[in-house]
């Protein structure tokens, strides 16, 4: 009876078996939102959102406010959580006769930690009708000219601050909003970097009023505002005819930066001509493909034995390169055939990039010495005029010593070898007695 006892507490103590089924590996659905996506009239004071599991109360990027957008709204939306369902409410209240959208962004996940990749948007109005204004577009970096993905829009109504329409960028930098009734907005798109829903005084934005009556399309080319106007911060000497030069901000696109706004002047007060001015990454880019040209042509002239050979091995570098590219073309179209459904082209941008960056291209070489540069009327991309100058100093080039200067690098910290030791002369030595 002991035995048994004893026995059945060890069978309690020990550790059972982990629970059996699959390893969750899928991201909660959504199985019921209350109210009803296209409802009207609806006087629910909060609208809420059922998933098929319990989820997370944090979401990937912080908690759970991160990825849910109300709007219209007056600020950021309260967030319930109620283990499968989260209960989303406006700080002041819904609104009468107005259409609100309630968009669940990817990144809420469940306790196994699997988070939802794509946007859930739903519809309803505490009025009559749903207005059918909508804008829709893409935010670039302008500094980049590359999507940005997660920036936040809003769109405002005249001097009112408050109560905006809300929306965010997916990974591609696409946006939507929706439920505009027709008017005229101001429209802002803002880099959210530390995602507190508020413009700090370095992040990037841009904002453009327009009327919409029905459908907009507007892209957005966010950039760093400020009231101070690009200053000459930099000068470099790469050779002796190319100056390069930048500023501390970005410059406007309009009007172009011209030879006739820099004025490069010697410590004696004598002027530098300059023959043109040019964005660097203009420069640069022609400069690579003026380059090549020139390195053809030499190729193709050079009737020599090393000439044929370099040519030789440059059409064998080039029949590889396009092999490459042919072979890389339909590895790339395989792939893209393969992945159709999840395939998401990027937005391509209408403008150019704004840079801070420039070249003076000079009609007489820059002997060393000290030199200023002036800048007159540059107008950077906030739209501030400002002229600037700076002082930059063209060192002489290091000298080469001669082979006689220069000691054996052997020879360093060694003693100096001994002179070599002649053999002693052998002296003929004449005999005594010589013979008759």
């Amino acid at each position: 009876m002991m035995v048994a006892a004893v026995a059945g507490a060890m069978s309690c103590a020990s550790p059972g078996a982990p629970p059996g089924g699959p390893v969750d590996k899928v991201a909660p659905l959504i199985v019921k939102v209350t109210p009803d996506s296209g409802a009207l009239n609806v006087k629910d004071r909060g609208v809420t959102v059922r998933f098929n599991e319990v989820i997370s109360e944090r979401s990937r990027g912080g908690d759970l406010s991160n990825v849910v957008v109300l709007s219209p709204s007056d600020g950021t939306a309260r967030v319930q959580w109620h283990r499968d369902a989260i209960t989303v409410r406006p700080r002041k209240g819904f609104r009468a006769n107005t259409a609100y959208s309630l968009t669940i962004m990817p990144g809420l996940g469940d306790l196994s930690g699997n988070p939802t990749t794509k946007a859930r948007t739903f519809v309803f109005s505490t009025g009559g009708s749903i207005p059918g204004g909508v804008v829709r577009g893409a935010v670039f970096d302008w500094t980049t000219i590359r999507p940005a993905g997660g920036a936040l829009i809003d769109a405002r109504v005249g001097a009112d601050t408050t109560f905006r329409w809300i929306a965010r960028t997916d990974s591609t930098g696409r946006y939507t909003l929706p439920l505009l009734p027709a008017g005229s907005y101001t429209i802002r798109a803002m880099l959210d970097a530390n995602a507190n829903n508020r413009l700090e005084p370095r992040e990037l934005w841009d904002s453009v009023t327009v009327g919409v009556a029905d459908s907009l399309r507007l892209d957005l080319y966010a950039f760093v505002h400020d009231t101070l106007g690009a200053r000459v911060v930099g000068a470099d000497v790469r050779d002796s005819v190319t100056l390069r030069f930048s500023f501390d901000r970005p410059l406007a696109l309009e009007p172009v930066l011209s030879a006739d706004q820099v004025e490069l002047r010697r410590a004696d007060s004598s002027r530098v001509r300059i023959r043109v001015v040019a964005r660097a990454a203009a420069y640069d880019s022609l400069a690579r493909r003026l380059a090549a040209a020139a390195k053809d042509s030499a190729l193709s002239v050079d009737t020599s034995a090393a000439g044929k050979a370099a040519r030789a091995r440059s059409d064998s570098l080039r029949v590889i390169a396009v092999r490459d590219s042919i072979e890389r073309a339909r590895v790339e179209a395989r792939r893209a055939a393969r992945d159709t459904a999840t395939t998401v082209a990027l937005p391509v941008p209408t403008r150019a990039m704004i840079t801070s960056d420039f070249v003076a291209v000079l009609d007489e070489p820059l002997l060393p010495g000290t030199y200023r540069i002036t800048v007159r009327d540059a107008v950077s991309v906030s739209r501030v005029t400002r002229s600037s100058e700076r002082t930059f100093t063209r060192a002489k080039p290091a000298e080469k010593k001669s082979d006689a200067e220069t000691p054996p690098a052997d020879t360093k910290d060694k003693a100096p070898a001994a002179a070599p030791v002649k053999p002693p002369t052998a002296t003929p030595v004449k005999p005594a007695n010589p013979a008759p």
